[in-house]
């Protein structure tokens, strides 16, 4: 028998491998592009990281402003057109601190508390009718009309702890509110900060005692302790006086306070605001309490045009201090119209990488500013 051969069947494939050197070239090419890609992913993650804080502080800012806009709009409001009295000595109140020129408030990227002004929007509460100041606890209730010489009988919060009303028609008075005491022609006010509010009767009628802890001083003006609203704690070219007859009226407030604290986080200062009405301590002049609106607020002016016109009313001039220092004697109840201009930075990077530095201060930061005008809606131009 013969032996036959059969031929040797090979198997063909078309899935070649790669060899070693096209392994390593393709490593190499792939190395390359992945490492110029990180190169500028690395560049540009800082630029796009600046991008997003300039956004976030343009936000942060825009929505400040617009919260001062609706807040500060409503300075004043409150009138009572059945009332005869010709305006209500509210409005906004504003405190500057003023700068010299050459000096400094800030020290690197730490700003100080004087580098900032602060106001307070003060508007009478709508829902809460005016009432007539009552004095003594006596049968003599309610006490008989009187000339402003205000004998004996009237109501003294320089020498009384305690406010005696009839029940307002509408709403209430509530403990820790800041209240205004009129008189009928608006040509004397003060203010003073409620402790304590109680329903008493005298001689069969029913009476609401409104007590403050602190007197006002004779002329009727007070401490910042027991006038946040700043109101009454300097004389301004309204009158303040401590004694009220029972033609006066006594009102009750809705203040609401911004202010910059630095002293919470000296290197974030942080523009605040402040319900100051149901306050349980009295606040204080760091601005700590209330509501964080924006942070890093390095830059916050107020100024004002009055209705006199005797502001500079292209730059918005004001100087809230005494006239013997060039201010306008806290003169609220004249302002017509207010500017608040604000200037905010991202957060401070010193870091050696970061090379940026900004035309206004020179800080390792970035700047945004922004400027509103508003004409409160009060009731005295």
């Amino acid at each position: 028998m013969q032996n036959v051969k059969l031929p040797v069947i090979r198997r063909v494939t078309d899935r070649a491998g790669f060899t070693l050197v096209e392994m390593l070239i393709a490593l190499l090419v792939f190395g390359t592009i992945s490492a110029a890609a990180f190169s500028l992913m690395t560049q540009h993650a800082p630029i796009f990281n600046q991008q997003q804080n300039q956004a976030g502080l343009n936000i942060s800012m825009r929505n400040a402003v617009a919260q001062i806009q609706a807040d500060m709009v409503n300075g004043g409001a409150g009138y009572y057109n059945g009332l005869n009295v010709p305006n209500w000595p509210v409005s906004v109140v504003i405190i500057n601190n003023v700068v010299a020129p050459a000096g400094n408030c800030a020290t690197g990227t730490t700003y100080g508390s004087n580098c900032f002004d602060s106001f307070t929007i003060i508007a009478a509460d709508p829902g809460t009718t005016a009432v007539n100041p009552l004095a003594g606890t006596s049968g003599t209730l309610p006490a008989p009309p009187g000339p402003y010489a205000c004998i004996a009988g009237s109501t003294n919060t320089s020498t009384s702890n305690d406010i005696y009303v009839l029940p307002p028609a509408n709403g209430a008075f509530q403990k820790y509110d800041q209240i205004l005491l009129v008189r009928s022609d608006a040509s004397a006010y003060t203010t003073v900060r409620l402790t304590g509010v109680s329903n008493v009767t005298v001689s069969g009628t029913a009476y609401v005692k409104l007590s403050h802890s602190s007197l006002t001083n004779p002329d009727g003006t007070n401490a910042y302790a027991d006038d946040p609203t700043n109101m009454s704690v300097n004389t301004n070219n309204l009158t303040t006086t401590a004694q009220f007859c029972a033609t006066d009226y006594v009102v009750r407030l809705l203040p609401i306070q911004y202010g910059v604290d630095v002293t919470t986080d000296p290197t974030n200062p942080t523009l605040r605001r402040t319900l100051l009405n149901g306050l349980a301590a009295s606040p204080s002049t760091t601005f700590q309490g209330g509501t964080a609106l924006a942070n890093q607020i390095i830059g916050f002016k107020v100024g004002a045009t009055l209705t006199s016109g005797v502001t500079d009313t292209s730059t918005y001039n004001f100087n809230s201090g005494p006239a013997a220092s060039g201010g306008y004697n806290y003169d609220f109840a004249s302002v017509h119209s207010v500017m608040v201009s604000m200037i905010g930075r991202t957060t401070p990077n010193p870091g050696d990488t970061y090379v940026f530095r900004n035309s206004f201060d020179g800080g390792p930061y970035q700047i945004q500013g922004v400027s509103i005008v508003v004409n409160p809606r009060n009731m005295n131009f």
